[in-house]
């Protein structure tokens, strides 16, 4: 008998019956573009739909700096370098800018994360900010300073900020 309850529960480990990780979707995974330069990007997305400058006032010296907004999927995915180097990713649903009908699936919790591909955080990360309407974690993991989601709906968000060089946003 303990040989079989042995067997069920090492069974269940490997199958992964403790805990699954199937159920969350990834959006995308985006640690592959912290701090990468344009020349990388564009070898990862693709060329992108649009290219802008990106007028910014850094808060805590409230010195003016110009960036590059490289836009992908009719604005599903932005891109701001400074230096070129990417300092932030913003991830907007189709509801979000009204060009279709996508939303993206909110898990409550830390399981956010796992939507965006991050599958090691630092053991420290907390959510920072829970307002109903908007979640932030901070410290999240190696090259990535804060998540932001936006816009949450019961089991839905509109739109998810993540950070990578916070000295931009600070």
């Amino acid at each position: 008998m303990k040989k079989f309850m042995f067997l069920v529960i090492l069974m269940c480990f490997l199958a992964g019956c403790t805990e699954s990780k199937e159920d969350v979707k990834v959006i995308i995974d985006t640690t592959q573009f912290s701090n990468i330069s344009s020349e990388k990007l564009i070898s990862i997305m693709g060329e992108p739909e649009k290219v802008e400058d990106y007028e910014w006032t850094i808060p805590s010296t409230q010195k003016s700096i110009v960036g590059k907004l490289y836009i992908y999927e009719k604005n599903k995915y932005e891109f701001v370098l400074f230096d070129d180097a990417v300092a932030r990713l913003n991830v907007y649903s189709g509801v979000y800018w009204g060009y279709d009908e996508s939303t993206f699936q909110f898990k409550k919790g830390e399981d956010v994360i796992k939507a965006f591909g991050i599958l090691e955080t630092y053991k420290n990360m907390a959510r920072t900010v829970n307002t109903g309407l908007v979640e932030k974690y901070s410290p999240v993991a190696k090259g990535i300073d804060e998540v932001g989601i936006f816009e949450i709906d019961n089991d839905t968000f509109g739109m998810a900020r993540i950070t990578y060089n916070s000295d931009f946003y600070n």
